[in-house]
Protein backbone atom coordinates (compact mmCIF):
# COMPACT_ATOMS: atom_id res chain seq x y z
CA UNK A 1 0.00 0.00 0.00
CA UNK A 2 1.27 3.47 -0.87
CA UNK A 3 2.39 5.59 2.04
CA UNK A 4 0.00 8.42 2.88
CA UNK A 5 1.83 11.75 2.84
CA UNK A 6 0.77 14.04 5.64
CA UNK A 7 1.84 17.67 5.65
CA UNK A 8 3.64 19.14 8.62
CA UNK A 9 1.49 22.13 9.46
CA UNK A 10 0.99 23.76 6.09
CA UNK A 11 4.20 22.43 4.50
CA UNK A 12 4.61 19.34 2.34
CA UNK A 13 7.85 17.33 2.57
CA UNK A 14 10.43 18.47 0.00
CA UNK A 15 10.93 14.95 -1.36
CA UNK A 16 7.20 14.64 -2.06
CA UNK A 17 7.13 17.99 -3.89
CA UNK A 18 10.04 16.90 -6.09
CA UNK A 19 8.40 13.55 -6.79
CA UNK A 20 5.04 15.15 -7.58
CA UNK A 21 6.62 17.73 -9.91
CA UNK A 22 8.43 14.96 -11.77
CA UNK A 23 5.23 12.91 -11.99
CA UNK A 24 3.24 15.85 -13.33
CA UNK A 25 5.87 16.50 -16.00
CA UNK A 26 5.83 12.86 -17.10
CA UNK A 27 2.03 12.70 -17.10
CA UNK A 28 1.69 15.86 -19.20
CA UNK A 29 4.31 14.66 -21.65
CA UNK A 30 2.47 11.37 -22.20
CA UNK A 31 -1.08 12.69 -22.24
CA UNK A 32 -2.84 13.78 -25.40
CA UNK A 33 -5.68 16.04 -24.33
CA UNK A 34 -8.98 15.17 -26.07
CA UNK A 35 -9.56 17.55 -28.94
CA UNK A 36 -6.57 19.74 -28.16
CA UNK A 37 -8.81 22.72 -28.87
CA UNK A 38 -8.92 21.72 -32.56
CA UNK A 39 -12.05 20.57 -34.44
CA UNK A 40 -12.34 16.88 -35.20
CA UNK A 41 -11.83 15.67 -38.77
CA UNK A 42 -14.24 12.88 -39.75
CA UNK A 43 -15.13 10.73 -42.74
CA UNK A 44 -18.90 10.47 -43.18
CA UNK A 45 -20.71 7.46 -44.59
CA UNK A 46 -21.36 9.39 -47.81
CA UNK A 47 -17.56 9.54 -48.33
CA UNK A 48 -17.31 13.24 -47.50
CA UNK A 49 -14.49 14.49 -45.27
CA UNK A 50 -15.75 17.12 -42.82
CA UNK A 51 -14.64 18.78 -39.59
CA UNK A 52 -16.15 20.64 -36.68
CA UNK A 53 -19.71 20.64 -35.29
CA UNK A 54 -21.09 22.28 -38.45
CA UNK A 55 -19.61 19.58 -40.73
CA UNK A 56 -17.45 21.96 -42.74
CA UNK A 57 -16.62 20.13 -45.97
CA UNK A 58 -13.03 19.58 -47.00
CA UNK A 59 -12.13 21.16 -50.33
CA UNK A 60 -11.27 18.36 -52.78
CA UNK A 61 -7.58 18.24 -53.63
CA UNK A 62 -6.45 20.41 -50.73
CA UNK A 63 -3.12 19.42 -49.20
CA UNK A 64 -2.74 18.83 -45.46
CA UNK A 65 0.49 18.47 -43.51
CA UNK A 66 0.67 16.13 -40.51
CA UNK A 67 2.41 17.35 -37.38
CA UNK A 68 4.50 14.28 -36.56
CA UNK A 69 4.98 15.46 -32.97
CA UNK A 70 1.23 14.93 -32.49
CA UNK A 71 1.24 11.27 -33.61
CA UNK A 72 -0.40 9.27 -30.83
CA UNK A 73 -1.46 5.67 -30.19
CA UNK A 74 -3.62 4.05 -27.57
CA UNK A 75 -7.15 2.87 -26.91
CA UNK A 76 -10.68 4.19 -26.68
CA UNK A 77 -14.06 2.75 -25.80
CA UNK A 78 -17.40 3.78 -27.30
CA UNK A 79 -20.71 2.61 -25.86
CA UNK A 80 -23.92 3.56 -27.70
CA UNK A 81 -22.13 6.29 -29.71
CA UNK A 82 -20.66 7.82 -26.55
CA UNK A 83 -16.98 7.69 -25.63
CA UNK A 84 -16.66 6.10 -22.21
CA UNK A 85 -12.88 6.04 -21.94
CA UNK A 86 -9.68 6.90 -23.77
CA UNK A 87 -5.98 6.32 -23.08
CA UNK A 88 -3.56 7.85 -25.57
CA UNK A 89 0.20 8.50 -25.56
CA UNK A 90 2.74 10.02 -27.91
CA UNK A 91 4.21 7.56 -30.41
CA UNK A 92 7.58 8.61 -29.02
CA UNK A 93 6.55 6.55 -25.96
CA UNK A 94 5.34 2.94 -25.63
CA UNK A 95 1.67 2.32 -26.34
CA UNK A 96 -0.37 2.27 -23.09
CA UNK A 97 -1.75 -0.99 -21.80
CA UNK A 98 -5.30 -1.76 -22.88
CA UNK A 99 -7.77 -0.85 -20.07
CA UNK A 100 -10.49 -3.29 -18.97
CA UNK A 101 -13.87 -3.22 -20.77
CA UNK A 102 -16.54 -0.67 -19.89
CA UNK A 103 -19.99 -2.17 -19.32
CA UNK A 104 -18.81 -5.27 -21.16
CA UNK A 105 -17.59 -3.29 -24.18
CA UNK A 106 -13.86 -3.73 -24.87
CA UNK A 107 -11.49 -0.92 -25.76
CA UNK A 108 -10.34 -0.69 -29.40
CA UNK A 109 -7.01 0.35 -30.90
CA UNK A 110 -6.90 4.07 -31.64
CA UNK A 111 -4.58 6.41 -33.53
CA UNK A 112 -4.60 10.20 -33.78
CA UNK A 113 -2.69 13.13 -35.25
CA UNK A 114 -3.08 16.83 -35.94
CA UNK A 115 -3.05 18.38 -39.41
CA UNK A 116 -2.90 21.82 -41.01
CA UNK A 117 -4.26 22.75 -44.43
CA UNK A 118 -1.64 24.20 -46.75
CA UNK A 119 -3.69 25.57 -49.64
CA UNK A 120 -7.13 26.28 -51.05
CA UNK A 121 -10.02 27.92 -49.22
CA UNK A 122 -9.06 26.28 -45.93
CA UNK A 123 -5.36 27.22 -45.87
CA UNK A 124 -4.26 27.57 -42.24
CA UNK A 125 -7.10 25.46 -40.81
CA UNK A 126 -5.93 23.04 -38.10
CA UNK A 127 -7.82 19.86 -37.22
CA UNK A 128 -7.44 16.71 -35.12
CA UNK A 129 -8.04 13.28 -36.63
CA UNK A 130 -8.81 10.24 -34.49
CA UNK A 131 -9.52 6.77 -35.78
CA UNK A 132 -10.32 3.37 -34.29
CA UNK A 133 -11.89 1.58 -37.27
CA UNK A 134 -10.07 -1.41 -38.75
CA UNK A 135 -9.79 0.15 -42.22
CA UNK A 136 -8.64 3.46 -40.72
CA UNK A 137 -5.96 1.80 -38.56
CA UNK A 138 -4.68 -0.09 -41.62
CA UNK A 139 -4.50 3.11 -43.66
CA UNK A 140 -2.64 4.93 -40.90
CA UNK A 141 -0.26 1.98 -40.56
CA UNK A 142 0.68 2.39 -44.23
CA UNK A 143 1.27 6.08 -43.62
CA UNK A 144 3.43 5.34 -40.57
CA UNK A 145 5.55 2.97 -42.67
CA UNK A 146 6.28 5.82 -45.07
CA UNK A 147 7.18 8.13 -42.18
CA UNK A 148 9.58 5.47 -40.87
CA UNK A 149 11.35 5.34 -44.22
CA UNK A 150 11.51 9.12 -44.47
CA UNK A 151 12.98 9.52 -40.98
CA UNK A 152 15.72 7.02 -41.87
CA UNK A 153 17.01 9.32 -44.64
CA UNK A 154 19.02 12.56 -44.45
CA UNK A 155 16.08 14.36 -46.09
CA UNK A 156 13.83 13.10 -43.31
CA UNK A 157 15.70 15.20 -40.77
CA UNK A 158 14.82 18.34 -42.71
CA UNK A 159 11.36 17.40 -43.96
CA UNK A 160 9.83 14.81 -41.61
CA UNK A 161 6.13 15.73 -41.96
CA UNK A 162 4.02 14.00 -44.63
CA UNK A 163 1.85 16.14 -46.87
CA UNK A 164 -1.30 14.29 -47.90
CA UNK A 165 -4.56 14.63 -49.77
CA UNK A 166 -7.71 12.85 -48.64
CA UNK A 167 -10.04 10.59 -50.56
CA UNK A 168 -12.13 7.53 -49.74
CA UNK A 169 -13.64 4.32 -51.00
CA UNK A 170 -16.23 1.82 -49.81
CA UNK A 171 -17.18 -1.85 -49.84
CA UNK A 172 -20.25 -3.94 -49.08
CA UNK A 173 -20.05 -5.68 -45.69
CA UNK A 174 -22.27 -8.76 -45.28
CA UNK A 175 -23.44 -7.56 -41.87
CA UNK A 176 -23.06 -3.76 -41.81
CA UNK A 177 -23.79 -3.00 -45.45
CA UNK A 178 -21.91 -0.13 -47.09
CA UNK A 179 -18.66 0.60 -45.22
CA UNK A 180 -16.65 3.72 -46.04
CA UNK A 181 -12.86 3.50 -45.91
CA UNK A 182 -10.31 6.36 -45.78
CA UNK A 183 -7.46 6.82 -48.24
CA UNK A 184 -4.54 9.20 -47.71
CA UNK A 185 -2.37 9.95 -50.73
CA UNK A 186 1.17 11.09 -50.01
CA UNK A 187 2.07 14.10 -52.21
CA UNK A 188 5.18 15.47 -50.51
CA UNK A 189 7.13 16.20 -47.33
CA UNK A 190 7.29 19.31 -45.19
CA UNK A 191 9.46 20.73 -42.45
CA UNK A 192 7.98 21.55 -39.04
CA UNK A 193 6.99 25.04 -40.27
CA UNK A 194 4.94 23.77 -43.20
CA UNK A 195 7.53 24.49 -45.89
CA UNK A 196 7.17 21.76 -48.50
CA UNK A 197 10.32 20.28 -50.01
CA UNK A 198 10.69 21.33 -53.64
CA UNK A 199 7.76 23.77 -53.42
CA UNK A 200 7.08 25.29 -56.81
CA UNK A 201 7.79 21.98 -58.54
CA UNK A 202 5.17 19.29 -59.30
CA UNK A 203 4.63 17.07 -56.21
CA UNK A 204 6.41 13.73 -56.53
CA UNK A 205 4.74 11.08 -54.35
CA UNK A 206 6.12 7.54 -54.48
CA UNK A 207 4.66 6.13 -57.75
CA UNK A 208 1.67 3.86 -57.23
CA UNK A 209 1.56 4.37 -53.46
CA UNK A 210 -1.46 5.16 -51.32
CA UNK A 211 -1.40 5.08 -47.51
CA UNK A 212 -3.86 2.18 -47.31
CA UNK A 213 -0.82 0.04 -48.23
CA UNK A 214 -2.71 -2.06 -50.76
CA UNK A 215 -0.89 -0.73 -53.84
CA UNK A 216 2.49 -2.09 -54.81
CA UNK A 217 5.12 0.49 -55.90
CA UNK A 218 5.08 0.87 -59.68
CA UNK A 219 7.92 1.69 -62.04
CA UNK A 220 8.45 5.42 -62.46
CA UNK A 221 6.78 6.60 -65.70
CA UNK A 222 9.13 7.66 -68.46
CA UNK A 223 9.58 11.41 -68.90
CA UNK A 224 7.49 12.85 -71.74
CA UNK A 225 7.57 16.11 -73.59
CA UNK A 226 5.70 18.89 -71.81
CA UNK A 227 2.13 19.23 -73.04
CA UNK A 228 1.87 15.73 -74.54
CA UNK A 229 -0.82 13.22 -73.61
CA UNK A 230 1.81 11.06 -71.94
CA UNK A 231 2.92 13.97 -69.76
CA UNK A 232 -0.66 14.67 -68.70
CA UNK A 233 -1.27 11.02 -67.93
CA UNK A 234 1.86 10.91 -65.74
CA UNK A 235 0.38 13.68 -63.59
CA UNK A 236 -3.02 12.00 -63.27
CA UNK A 237 -4.06 11.21 -59.65
CA UNK A 238 -3.72 7.68 -58.32
CA UNK A 239 -6.78 5.51 -58.80
CA UNK A 240 -8.51 4.35 -55.57
CA UNK A 241 -7.89 0.73 -54.68
CA UNK A 242 -11.55 -0.03 -54.23
CA UNK A 243 -14.21 1.11 -56.74
CA UNK A 244 -15.93 4.37 -55.87
CA UNK A 245 -19.68 4.70 -56.41
CA UNK A 246 -20.95 6.46 -59.52
CA UNK A 247 -23.21 8.79 -57.53
CA UNK A 248 -22.21 10.32 -54.20
CA UNK A 249 -24.46 12.07 -51.71
CA UNK A 250 -23.10 15.08 -49.80
CA UNK A 251 -24.09 16.73 -46.54
CA UNK A 252 -23.79 20.31 -47.82
CA UNK A 253 -22.68 22.43 -50.73
CA UNK A 254 -19.69 20.86 -52.45
CA UNK A 255 -16.61 23.01 -52.86
CA UNK A 256 -14.67 23.22 -56.07
CA UNK A 257 -11.40 21.31 -56.23
CA UNK A 258 -8.24 23.22 -55.39
CA UNK A 259 -6.73 24.69 -58.54
CA UNK A 260 -3.09 23.84 -59.14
Amino acid sequence: MNEVIKPTGTTLPANFIDKLASGIAESRAKTILPGGGKPFLRLLKNEQWVWGPSNEEMQPGSRWVINIVSLAHGWNCWVDSEMKGEVMASMADPKPDCPPPVAGVPYKEARSFELKCLDGDDAGTEVLYKCNSLSGIRAIDGLLAQIQRQLATPQGRLHPCPVITFSSSWYDHPKFGRVTTPIYDLVGWSDMDGNVAGEGEPPSPPPGWAANARLEPADEPAKAAKGTKAAKAAKAPLEPVEPAPTIRAHAGQRRRPVAR
